[in-house]
């Protein structure tokens, strides 16, 4: 197909429509894959989406089973928002089972969306923005040693043996060290220990730990300089765990002897000094992950007369045993706290640690949960699409100019009928162990139209294998996959690959070839970037370099850098990304949110980039309309045009499109919340081009929406919600207010409601005035509990009334199918 533009024919959204029928763009859902971590006794689920996006707020229901999470697409070129994304998580070793499901908030804007989370039972979960700009985060508090278990398997249930050298010995627990401790030696750790030798009590003053032997024994040499009777011995924790009590033989020149791993015990009468010593010699046996010894130590605690300290360290003793992966015992010491400690901040904190413990758990799952684990998931839907097409929204999306954002003032609906039939295949497969995490997962969809003349299309989202070795710090992903970063723009059939070189830097490689077609070129491209994890405590980021050819030529020469910050409720992100070929920037984004321990929700973005991404192909869509045959590859527009005024015909049609918003959400009762966002758009002018457009293109101008925000929870069943919105709209050439309302009720397990309706009305400059109605219902039924049928119909009722026309209509559009989750 051969495109030819026209001055006259040059028109942003007529761009759209045509840039998306000369290419066959790879669709895919938003949800890309889920990611498991700990964090600081916290297990965090990480939901990763194929574009950025920004965290709105979210909603609980009072039965602490449902729940929904607002975000807004950023940019979404690579993503075919009209696809509902699930992910069901069965075996999230140990996390409770939930199903999460993602979606558009209504049809008007697909780039307002939702994820909506059911769990098998009530949970305590929070929500929060991601640690990178398309991520949003699940985070079950104190639930840490489900995501452990896995990476203990290989370790033996006997703590393994610590050495420690013996500085001195004297008969007198308060007596100094005779020496300093050389500074080779200051980090480590100082204790004492006690033991009975021919009826009298001895105290020695130890340094440690070392892993081995041999290291100790060069440690004691060393120190023997300024303690001369240094000595190597390994620890070892003692039979009876309250008594402390080191072995009775001697330390002899050269022994090794066993003694106690926490033995610091002070004279008997000082129960606060032993309570202390022990207190603290847990925490940091727990800090390091020592779990056995960090118990031992409690248990000492917990064996002497009520102190002062008895109370934080029987809390302690649960998280210790929670983090250690055996939940049994961890509820057993929970409830042991709030049964002696009934009131109190502490006491709350234990209660929500029980909320996520099950009531009854087999003893034997600690065992089970260290076994390797192969897991299968995923879903087949199907759903048949009638009515009226909305292809506006899907042309837009598929384009070069995707980023562009979706005005109210603009029809969605075409007057063409739509008989489609939809079926998606999500399939994942991981397989994870103490050394390797190995993954697999196609996404694919097919799209049976019966209109004729419309073909049907197959859309192979991601069909990769993922590898990542756990010990080595190094990975490979192989296959059809959406970017991850360094400067990569599409979704590509490749392979990319790190190495991590050092505590918390890894070094990445890619090399692919972009899935959409463009016309009849050929490219491929390759890059290298750099992650660093931790530049200060709470900033990462990533520096890029990415290459791109088209026939032989540099389609684009990008660097970059990407950087991040997060820290207790915040979240920023920043990108710069410049095309050194082409001699000018791409994206420069600023984005963030502020979450406050109320719940309460700011936002902000700031965006400026070319639309389209600058590239050498963008000038297949530029040709002189004189000519008869237009060029297909870029090596056939070189037989017409020098290849420096292509690149400059590029830039000067190459538009900038700018966004701004500013957001909040804040609790103003218990069951509702209210917000507000301010909403900035304009897509800049494109300068005239000779021959190709000679009057150039003028700006969009300045689009201003303000929203006011109304949501209601609980108010009259455990699952309802309820989402008021006033949106008004400005433009350069007509204004125009939304009022929106949108419910969700849960009548039971099964059934799920979601009425809405919606009424815009707008004013242009010519005095033409629309209003336009959209009242709507989706059902959703769980015939059990992996497979649900789903109906939506909506109804729009439009007038126009100006002096140049008059028009009434009215539209419809509808869907019904099924799911099955596995």
């Amino acid at each position: 197909m051969a495109l030819r533009i026209t001055p006259a024919f040059f028109d942003l959204r007529h761009l759209v429509v045509a840039l998306a029928a000369t290419s066959c763009t790879v669709h895919a859902q938003m949800v890309e894959e889920l990611e498991f971590r700990k964090e600081a006794g916290n297990a965090v689920v990480q939901v990763r989406f194929g574009s950025a996006i920004q965290f709105q707020r979210s909603i609980a229901s009072r039965s602490g089973d449902l729940f929904q999470v607002f975000y807004n697409v950023v940019s979404g070129n690579e993503t075919d928002l009209t696809l509902v994304g699930e992910r069901r998580v069965s075996n999230g070793r140990g996390l409770p089972e939930f199903v999460l499901t993602d979606e558009a908030v209504n049809r008007d804007n697909l780039t307002r969306r939702k994820l909506l989370v059911r769990f098998s039972g009530a949970t305590k979960v929070k929500f929060r923005a991601g640690n990178n700009k398309q991520s949003l985060e699940l985070v079950f508090e104190g639930m840490a040693s489900s995501l452990e278990a896995v990476e203990k398997s290989k370790q033996p249930d006997v703590t393994p043996p610590r050495f420690a050298v013996n500085l001195q010995t004297g008969p007198e627990r308060t007596e100094g060290l005779t020496g300093a401790i050389p500074s080779a030696f200051q980090d480590a750790v100082v204790f004492t220990s006690q033991r009975v030798v021919n009826g009298v009590t001895q105290y020695d003053i130890n340094l440690g730990y070392f892993e081995s032997l041999p290291s100790a024994q060069a440690a004691a040499a060393q120190l023997s300089k300024r303690f001369p009777a240094a000595v190597a011995y390994e620890m070892r924790p003692p039979v009876t765990p309250a008594s402390f009590t080191a072995s009775t033989a001697p330390l002899a020149a050269g022994a090794v002897t066993q003694a106690s791993p926490n033995a610091a015990i002070a004279a008997s009468g000082d129960v606060e000094g032993q309570a202390k010593t022990l207190h603290q010699l847990g925490l940091a046996a727990l800090d390091r992950g020592d779990y056995q010894e960090a118990i031992t130590a409690f248990d000492g605690v917990l064996a002497l007369p009520v102190n002062s300290l008895t109370r934080s360290t029987q809390e302690k003793m649960g998280v210790t045993r929670l983090e250690s992966g055996d939940r049994t015992r961890a509820r057993a010491e929970f409830e042991a706290f709030v049964a002696t400690y009934p009131q109190g901040e502490d006491s709350d904190r234990v209660r929500q640690y029980l909320v996520n413990l099950p009531a009854h758990e087999v003893v034997q799952e600690r065992s089970k949960g260290g076994q390797p684990q192969s897991v299968v998931s995923g879903s087949v839907s199907s759903f048949y699409y009638g009515g009226q097409s909305q292809t506006r929204s899907q042309d837009f999306v598929d384009s070069p100019l995707g980023g562009l954002p979706v005005l109210q003032s603009q029809g969605e609906l075409s007057s063409a009928d739509q008989k489609q039939l939809q079926t998606n295949v999500d399939l994942n497969w991981r397989y994870r162990d103490a050394e390797v995490d190995r993954r697999f997962v196609l996404r694919d969809s097919y799209s049976a139209d019966y209109l004729p003349g419309r073909p049907s299309r197959n859309r192979l989202s991601a069909l990769y294998f993922d590898e990542k070795r756990l010990k080595d710090g190094v990975g490979y992903r192989v296959g059809r996959q959406s970017p991850t970063g360094g400067g990569v723009l599409y979704r590509y059939d490749g392979a990319q690959g790190f190495y991590t070189f050092a505590p918390k830097w890894r070094l990445n490689a890619v090399v692919g070839q972009p899935t959409d077609a463009l016309l009849d070129s050929r490219r491929h491209f390759y890059g290298a970037w750099v992650d660093a994890d931790s530049l200060t405590e709470h900033v990462s980021g990533s520096f890029y370099v990415n290459r791109q050819m088209i026939d032989g030529e540099v389609d684009r020469q990008a660097f970059g850098s990407e950087l991040r910050y997060f820290k207790e409720g915040i979240a920023l992100s920043a990108q710069l990304d410049y095309d050194q070929m082409l001699q000018g920037m791409n994206i420069a984004s600023v984005q963030g949110s502020w979450q406050t321990p109320d719940n309460t929700v700011y936002n902000f973005l700031l965006d400026r980039r070319a639309t389209p991404v600058r590239s050498l192909g963008n000038a297949l869509f530029f040709q002189d309309p004189a000519l008869t045959t237009q060029a297909r590859t870029i090596q056939e527009l070189l037989g017409t045009t020098p290849i420096d005024l292509l690149r400059a015909r590029v830039n000067g049609v190459t538009s900038f499109q700018s966004q701004a918003m500013l957001g909040f959400t804040t609790p103003i009762a218990a069951n509702w919340q209210a917000g507000s966002n301010l909403n900035y758009t304009n897509v800049d002018a494109i300068a005239p081009v000779a021959v190709i457009l000679p009057n150039g293109q003028a700006s969009t101008g300045d689009l201003w929406s303000v929203g006011l925000q109304l949501i209601g929870s609980n108010l009259y069943s455990a699952r309802d919600t309820h989402v008021f919105n006033i949106n008004f709209l400005t433009g350069p050439t007509y204004n125009g207010k939304l009022f929106s309302y949108n419910n969700l009720t849960g009548i039971d397990e099964a059934w799920q409601f979601e009425p809405s309706i919606r009424f815009y009305t707008q004013t242009d400059n010519v005095g033409t005035k629309t209003n336009r109605w959209t009242p709507g219902v989706r059902v959703t039924y769980r015939v059990v509990k992996r497979v649900s049928l789903e109906s939506e119909l909506s109804i729009e009722i439009a007038d126009v009334k100006g002096t140049l026309r008059t028009e009434n209509s009215e539209r419809m559009f509808y869907y019904v199918g099924g799911r099955f989750d596995f």
